[in-house]
């Protein structure tokens, strides 16, 4: 197939899209990217987008959204928004389907949402670092009704105490039972709500964030465990408040408690974060405190001062993220019994933290049919890989006119205490993007090349040619 084809349709349709409605709420994102490879996609190229890249080592993928935003200007209560994104990804076989759709009203600082639209929690570097522990951009969005108020709102101290949160239910479809009654259920829920309060103004120098995000992997009680006569309410109503059933949690529970510090100083912005893993009262029990993502980012706070050079830096992100502590004192007997540890996975469900097949939380705790097939796996289980150090390192700066993404991961594996690797395994994935705006087209070219070196993944070097276009409808 002559590759070029489809980027200079692409173009064609771009230019056509060309808009300067400032005053507008109609936006489009469109984009078109080819990709080849001498292996599986390398692992950079496919985290945290949104599921939307395929394993393959030869594919097209199309992305055509169309949204309307709330207007800024608008001074009515009441506004309303939505989106459809549609993906068209092409490899042996053609994959068509939705990431966004959606529609949503605000009523003040209140915003109510149904349907699927791309989510994030936590509170982390969402550009350069490695991803939500809870709920990252990994996977496809699923369907959801929700409750938010989605930015920071005054609370107290003439708005220096703030708060912002959320409730939302969502639908994960059918799911396979490891443990119960049965062996499948209909019908498997997705249950997250998320509280942040902010310490400084918005305009302060230093600010000071802390919260909690929580959620529950459920369905199906009244079939898996019928001695319970556990029905849907009452299920739920376990679920929502956090109440146990025998001294157990209700579902598979996950979720972290975050803090971070954001401060300027002159033309630099430090953000500092941390987040701490509690999955099924484990926070309580303090057993696992030493899990959890740790990360920083400085970054330059005006970047349109208008300096010219030839290489600049503009922002780079450490992180360091570690698994290995879910375990702790405990005995690999106590683990079903006590719902302690094993990550992603779900002694109840065998999809385990995933939707269509990739990870709600961290990308960096693999799908298991995605690693070396020399690996020990378990069907039972989402991943064979959760016990984790990495280590983390991406850059944002530009050469000349194109900007330039560097991110680079390294990390050491060691399976999971129910499955453990014979040995540590390390892993390196790489990537390197460049993207240009096209003066002419109003559009923007990107081009890359990312790579796996290790022995998680099949070690593979992938390159990308795409094009992409995003503005305003008149």
């Amino acid at each position: 197939m002559n590759l070029m084809r489809p980027l200079l349709f692409a173009l064609g349709i771009m230019y056509c899209f060309c808009a300067n409605g400032q005053d507008s709420t109609l936006t489009v994102n469109l984009s078109l990217m080819v990709s080849g490879s001498n292996g599986p996609t390398p692992f950079w190229m496919r985290a945290n987008t949104n599921g939307t890249i395929p394993a393959k080592n030869f594919y097209t993928s199309g992305q055509w959204g169309v949204y309307k935003i709330y207007n800024p200007n608008n001074p009515r209560l009441l506004q309303w928004s939505g989106g459809v994104e549609l993906i068209t990804n092409y490899s042996k076989k053609g994959d068509v389907f939705f990431t966004d759709l959606y529609a949503a009203a605000r009523l003040g600082p209140v915003e109510f949402l149904l349907g699927q639209k791309k989510n994030m929690v936590s509170l982390i570097d969402s550009s350069l670092g490695t991803g939500s522990l809870s709920n990252s951009a990994n996977a496809r969005p699923f369907p959801r009704f929700q409750i938010a108020v989605a930015e920071f709102q005054p609370l107290a101290f003439d708005g220096f105490l703030s708060v912002k949160g959320s409730i939302s239910e969502g639908i994960l479809g059918p799911s396979r039972i490891n443990y119960g009654s049965v062996t499948t259920v209909p019908n498997t829920y997705f249950h997250q709500k998320q509280l942040y309060f902010r310490l400084g103004r918005y305009r302060s120098p230093i600010k000071v964030y802390a919260g909690m995000n929580h959620q529950v992997l459920w369905g199906g009680e009244s079939e898996i465990m019928p001695v319970e006569e556990l029905n849907l309410s009452k299920a739920y109503w376990h679920i929502l408040t956090g109440k146990t059933l025998n001294r157990k949690k209700v579902g598979s529970n996950f979720g972290t408690s975050d803090i971070a510090a954001e401060i300027k100083i002159k033309k630099l912005r430090f953000f500092v974060y941390r987040n701490n893993i509690h999955e099924n009262g484990s926070l309580f029990k303090i057993i696992n405190i030493a899990d959890g993502l740790n990360g920083v980012t400085i970054s330059r706070s005006d970047r349109s001062a208008g300096e010219k050079s030839f290489f600049r830096i503009n922002s780079i992100n450490f992180e360091y993220l570690s698994l290995n502590s879910q375990k702790n004192k405990f005995n690999p007997s106590e683990l079903v019994i006590s719902q302690i540890a094993d990550y992603y996975n779900s002694y109840i469900y065998q999809r385990g933290w995933s939707y269509y097949g990739s990870g709600i939380g961290s990308p960096l705790v693999p799908l298991a049919g995605l690693t070396n097939t020399d690996l020990p796996k378990n069907n039972s289980q989402f991943t064979n890989n959760n016990r984790i150090q990495a280590f983390h390192t991406a850059i944002n700066g530009s050469l000349s006119e194109i900007n330039i993404i560097l991110k680079g991961t390294y990390s050491r594996n060691s399976g999971t205490y129910l499955n453990p690797f014979s040995s540590e395994i390390n892993q390196i994935s790489l990537l390197l993007s460049g993207e240009k705006t096209l003066r002419i087209l109003k559009a923007t070219v990107f081009a890359g090349v990312a790579s796996d070196i290790g022995k998680i993944y099949p070690n593979s070097v992938a390159v990308f040619l795409g094009v992409r276009k995003s503005g305003f409808l008149n």
